[in-house]
């Protein structure tokens, strides 16, 4: 019988004959205690049988210091200790009771900071270098998975002395991301000139009064100093230093651009400070030991025609001090236009790069990392098809904690914040059949180009592919998705209601008269109960496949009829009604428009009707719900002398309304 385990980050174990039984830690430590700030959160993750895994319930001994949810979310309340218990529990087909199938806990520690520092891997780096840098706090166990994800957070604001040396920039850059103050506990330094600058970051609490720092500060702040110095270079600028540089016991294979074309063989020539350093197989392998030091390469190639080539190189073999994360891929926006956070439903490459003492980029390295997230319901992670690349899914809204680092040396970290959100607008939220949505994003491609909307299901929304204008038809689920190819692909779920009730409103300063080159009478019908059919804001294209393609207005059906039939007149021989869509910022909905059919008949049949009856009754309804009928009454004011008898010998003209 397999034993499951609670656990947050590394787990150290031992082993018996009868049972299993595991050690847990939080973060990068071997410590069963776990520190988070008050009203910061974290995630306890398990591991361990039975396969497939079954529900854990998750229980705490204090929910005063803490509370945890169903799916392990522990989030600190006031400052103090408790444990979060990992049950499973199963039921005995022989005698129905509920059994415990295994179980584990883990102490949390609820603290308040004291002073937070900056770690910085190195502190003299080389020019034209990068390096990452994060907020902790006092203690180790204090990483940033124990206060980056508060509510209400905590915002972080960062300067420099001199801003010639280097630049600090936040997480994501690469990729065109903006992050806000509340998620830059982490930046990147990018070294530009010779020079010494200090770093500063000012950690604001938002809220004094949750306890967050001790003695109820308003904010917390470190510093550093970093030197910058320029890399050697031969004075010969066409002749560059260059040098391989491997860390302990890894293994790189060289490449030449004739190999298959003449015979290339490489040897070592020299090894400081013994021969251990590096060993070379000729044929181009290079495995470098257990010590540091360097060596000479050479790599010959003999070719066919009796050339000889020779190329040698420098092999340095060194310890990793310090890893980053990038993103990938870039994102590109309209011009003026920025991303806060990733797109929900986008794909990421997250690639580690490793750097020595001053900030050399390793070519090849032998390194066992851990990743790990403060929570598992916002981000699907998992590794690349490449050595030290991951490869991620925005699934969830929300801001989720990444955390790597080397197995044998927790020190040697880096930690970045995903935060994911909708990238297309607008809130979709109160969505009704008959609504018409123009959808918008800044995304666009490397040429500034827009990208293709599709729907999932054109039966509930009919879309425009170019423009992004969309129609809802029918109730029902539908996810509208924007691809850029190549790029990245998100989407925004909409959930059509089935419009409860029709909403007709008109100007009360208007009437339907028979007055010569008299204006139409127009009625504005909104569906739903949140009175607007219009939801963003349409461009020209947008509009234009509105009223061009979609029609919008095909989705009601108007019509006219007399309240009081002496005469066996029909309304539609005396008016024309047909349906329209307004974008009229003023309207912004559905429309029926009577006209007044200017015939010479029907005007005399109207003059009769005048001196009979002075009200219609208006009618429409929806295709999509034909049992959601309104009617509304609509008063005609007719005018004296407008049958025209002389066109009419059996008309009388005293019949008209005065």
């Amino acid at each position: 019988m397999s034993n499951t385990l609670v656990y947050i980050g590394k787990q150290v174990g031992r082993e018996t004959k009868e049972r299993k039984s595991w050690e847990v830690g939080c973060g990068f430590f071997s410590s069963p205690n776990c520190s988070l700030l008050c009203l910061n959160e974290f995630q306890v993750m398990s591991e361990g049988g039975p396969q497939p895994q079954s529900i854990i319930h998750f229980s705490i001994s204090n929910q005063t210091v803490a509370v945890v949810n169903r799916r392990g979310q522990v989030t600190g309340q006031v400052v103090g200790t408790a444990v979060v218990h990992g049950t499973i529990q199963t039921v005995n087909e022989d005698t129905g009771k509920v059994i415990v199938f295994s179980q584990d806990e883990v102490q949390v520690e609820v603290v308040q900071l004291r002073a937070v520092r900056i770690l910085a891997p190195a502190t003299r780096l080389i020019t034209a270098t990068e390096m990452p840098v994060y907020v902790m706090g006092v203690s180790s166990t204090q990483t940033p998975f124990s206060f980056s994800n508060a509510n209400p957070g905590l915002t972080f604001r960062w300067s420099m002395s001199k801003r010639d040396v280097l630049d600090l920039v936040p997480r994501h850059s690469e990729v065109s991301l903006q992050l806000s103050e509340e998620n830059n506990f982490a930046m990147a330094i990018h070294t530009k000139a010779a020079g010494r600058t200090s770093i500063k970051v000012t950690v604001h609490c938002m809220n004094i009064s949750s306890g967050q720092f001790e003695g109820s500060l308003p904010e917390l702040s470190d510093e550093i100093q970093i030197l910058v110095f320029e890399k050697l270079q031969l004075f010969c600028p066409e002749c560059p230093a260059e040098q391989i540089l491997m860390s302990m016991n890894s293994q790189l294979k060289l490449h030449t651009n004739r190999e298959g074309a003449a015979f290339v063989s490489s040897r070592v020539l020299r090894c400081f400070p013994n021969s251990s350093v590096i060993e070379e197989d000729g044929q181009g392998l290079l495995k470098a030991g257990a010590i540091a030091g360097t060596a000479v390469v050479e790599v010959t190639s003999l070719e066919p025609f009796g050339v000889n080539q020779t190329a040698i190189t420098g092999v340095q073999v060194a310890p990793v001090t310090y890893l980053r994360m990038s993103t990938h891929p870039k994102l590109y926006t309209a011009p003026g236009r920025v991303l806060s956070a990733f797109p929900l439903g986008m794909s990421l490459t997250f690639t580690v790069q490793f750097y020595d003492s001053i900030g050399e980029k390793f070519h090849t390295q032998n390194t066992q990392l851990y990743l790990a997230l403060n929570r598992d319901d916002l981000l699907l992670i998992g590794p690349g098809n490449k050595n030290y690349t991951y490869m991620a899914q925005a699934v969830n809204r929300g801001v989720t904690l990444i955390g790597l680092w080397d197995q044998r040396h927790p020190g040697m970290a880096d930690y970045i914040p995903v935060t994911v959100e909708h990238a297309i607008e607008p809130d979709t939220r109160l969505t009704f059949v008959g609504d018409v949505i123009c959808f918008s994003t800044y995304l666009v491609n490397q040429d500034g180009e827009p990208g293709i909307w599709m729907i999932s299901a054109d039966n509930i929304l009919q879309t425009d592919i170019i423009s992004g204008a969309v129609v809802a038809r029918s109730p029902g689920t539908a996810t509208v998705f924007y691809d850029i190819p190549g790029v990245v692909k998100t989407y925004r779920e909409v959930v059509v209601n089935d419009s409860s009730r029709l909403t007709l409103h008109y100007d009360p300063k208007t009437y339907l008269t028979n007055t010569p080159d008299s204006t139409v009478f127009s009625l504005f019908i909104t569906a739903g109960r949140n009175g607007v059919n219009l939801k963003g804001s349409c461009t020209p294209t947008q509009a234009f496949a509105i009223t061009e393609i979609l029609l919008p207005e095909t989705l009601m059906l108007c019509h006219v009829q007399f309240s009081n039939t002496i005469l066996d007149i029909p309304a539609s021989k005396v008016f024309a009604v047909h349906s329209d869509f307004s974008i009229d910022k003023d309207h912004c909905d559905g429309s029926s428009v009577i006209h007044q059919l200017i015939v010479s008949y029907q005007v005399f049949l109207f003059t009769i009707f005048a001196g009979v009856a002075s009200i219609a009754i208006f009618f429409l309804a929806y295709n999509a719900f034909l049992n959601r009928i309104q009617t509304v009454p609509v008063v005609y004011v007719p005018t004296s002398g407008s049958a025209q008898p002389d066109k009419f010998p059996h008309s009388n003209p005293s019949w008209a309304w005065s």
